[in-house]
């Protein structure tokens, strides 16, 4: 009689519709408590990780990291800059990161731009580099050339940047996909098209809201 009265409850329960509220489980649907949120900008919820630095090669053998603000110049004053960021720590199994083998999303790189300039180019780097680079220490800076910076970039400003547009989006997912998948995080390199400018605030900058932010959409792997 037992097994019996069990049958009859799993039965009314399928005449009144509550077998339907399991179907996206059995269908493999992912839940979407699965799906996480990180932003990454330095001196919030205890993230100290940004490291950027503007090398120039009008002073090239200067250590321009600290600065609150860097440019983006194919021709500043004579001479190219560049500059290099990365987010270390980002990957990681610690609370607050993105775990390894994590599933992207989507991951936007925003920087606050105040000074108006051409089409800049964000490679991924290839090779490792310190928070006390020059331009000659790098040997005249980053070439994108498949072995300091990946050819293909990353992503890119469209067309001429406002100042009035503060706010500059990177689509930066393939990079953190690569790191999550465990390539080494590099960061990338900001590379301007022409020879006018654009400058952007720093890690350093005094009013945090305004420093390089990290946006990163995922779901860790299954274990």
């Amino acid at each position: 009689m037992k097994t019996l009265g069990v049958q009859l409850v799993c039965s009314l329960a399928l005449l009144v519709g509550l077998a339907p509220l399991r179907a996206p489980l059995l269908l493999g649907a992912e839940p979407a408590s699965q799906r996480q949120r990180l932003s990454f900008q330095h001196g919030v919820n205890g993230y100290r990780g940004t490291v950027d630095v503007e090398i120039w090669a009008v002073s090239p053998n200067t250590c321009l990291e600290g600065n609150p603000n860097a440019s983006s110049d194919a021709d500043n004053d004579g001479g190219e800059s560049q500059i290099l960021m990365r987010f270390e720590g980002i990957v990681s199994a610690a609370p607050g990161r993105i775990p390894p083998k994590s599933t992207i999303h989507s991951a936007i790189l925003i920087v606050h731009a105040f000074d108006e300039g051409t089409t800049v180019y964000l490679h991924r780097m290839l090779v490792p580099w310190r928070r006390t680079e020059t331009w000659a220490s790098l040997v005249a800076g980053i070439t994108a050339d498949g072995m300091e910076a990946k050819r293909k970039p990353e992503a890119f400003t469209f067309g001429k940047i406002s100042a009035s547009t503060s706010e500059i989006p990177f689509d930066v997912t393939d990079s953190v996909q690569a790191w999550v998948n465990g390539e080494p995080n590099h960061g990338w390199v900001f590379i301007n098209t022409g020879a006018n400018g654009w400058d952007f605030y720093t890690s350093e900058f005094e009013d945090v809201k305004q420093r390089p932010k990290l946006i990163v959409e995922f779901t860790p792997a299954s274990r």
